[in-house]
């Protein structure tokens, strides 16, 4: 595989991001937190939603590799704005084809998206789920430095089978930085 390019997804990336995500559900099942079929049914402008950039979540973003004019992994972060979680981004959708792993697009996607993230200031860390078993992507996160910090059993289900799914979180540079005590009566 020749040198690859990260650079966050545009509308005009639509058809490629749909194709590789729906071979990722499909090939990869118990990866992924969204099923195959319900995905497929969408219409286009639903996911297309991801891929636009709105000032009022300036966080979100879904990263591609391209290898030339060919999409070969994506990885993407949201947010939830909500008060009370919005320091918290959420790392979603990994995904590179069996043909192009083990050339550091996995590493590199996940690493865009901590240094996306770190230069939020608002955003303190980064929390993503992996099947346990799926050892491969656990130490892609792993050198990236998340830390697994629960386990939540039978998570999802595909057919008759569950999964647990492993949380991990990376805390970012601005949540190392000195806090404020709180009050004594707290």
């Amino acid at each position: 595989m020749s040198a690859f390019v990260i650079r966050v997804l545009a509308p005009s990336d639509l058809d490629a991001y749909r194709a590789l995500r729906q071979r990722g559900f499909g090939e990869h099942p118990e990866a992924f937190t969204s099923d195959a079929a319900e995905e497929a049914a969408k219409p286009p402008a639903e996911i297309a939603k991801r891929l636009e950039r709105d000032s009022s979540r300036p966080h979100d973003a879904v990263f591609g590799a391209f290898d030339g004019e060919l999409l070969v992994g994506v990885c993407g972060i949201d947010v939830d704005m909500r008060a009370k979680v919005r320091h918290k981004g959420h790392v979603f959708g990994l995904y590179v084809p069996a043909e192009h792993a083990g050339h550091g697009v996995g590493g590199a996607l996940i690493a865009k998206v901590v240094e996306h993230a770190s230069s939020r200031l608002a955003l303190r860390q980064l929390v993503l789920t992996v099947t346990a078993g799926d050892s491969a992507a656990r130490r892609v996160y792993e050198r990236a430095g998340f830390a697994a910090c629960g386990r939540e059993p039978d998570a999802i289900r595909v057919g008759a089978r569950g999964y647990d799914k492993i949380t991990m979180v990376l805390f970012l540079p601005a949540a190392r930085a000195p806090r404020s005590r709180p009050p004594e009566n707290a």
